[in-house]
């Protein structure tokens, strides 16, 4: 065999195998519970139950108790005036986050992009366990 030729040869084989080492993805991504709508539009401050909420949500991702605010403010000192009081008992908090990825990576460059959205749901309990008022922002509508 002559030498260009063997050279060619070896030209080929590591340009295939740069291509077969490249690659493309793409996937989807959805994490924590569904946040239903239609079960948000039951949700009545002073009537609905906190034992409701997980019922139809499921356990929170977040459970907060304003008393621990409090304390975290007494003991850091970082406000000159007392620390708030709240009036509602604490805080059950849901997020749901979908996404799409994709990219593409080769043997010296890779890029990769993902547009991920959140959908939220606060809820805010008072002492009775009764929803005093929630919040709720639908992100994931946004995703392309």
């Amino acid at each position: 065999m002559n030498k260009p030729h063997l050279l060619m040869t070896k030209l080929v084989m590591l340009l295939t195998v740069v291509l077969l080492l490249g690659g493309c993805f793409l996937g989807n991504l959805k994490e924590g519970p569904n946040i239903s709508e239609e079960m948000i539009s039951r949700i009545k401050p002073g009537e609905t139950t906190k034992k409701e909420i997980i019922e139809w949500f499921g356990p929170p991702q977040n459970y907060i108790s304003p008393g621990v605010f409090n304390q975290i403010l007494r003991e850091l000192d970082v406000t000159k005036e007392p620390p708030l009081y709240y009036s509602f008992a604490n805080i059950l908090s849901y997020q749901f986050t979908q996404g799409k990825v994709r990219g593409i990576f080769l043997l010296v460059f890779t890029y990769a992009e993902a547009d991920l959205r959140t959908d939220h749901l606060v809820v805010f309990i008072d002492d009775n366990d009764r929803v005093e008022y929630y919040g709720f922002k639908k992100g994931t509508a946004e995703l392309r």
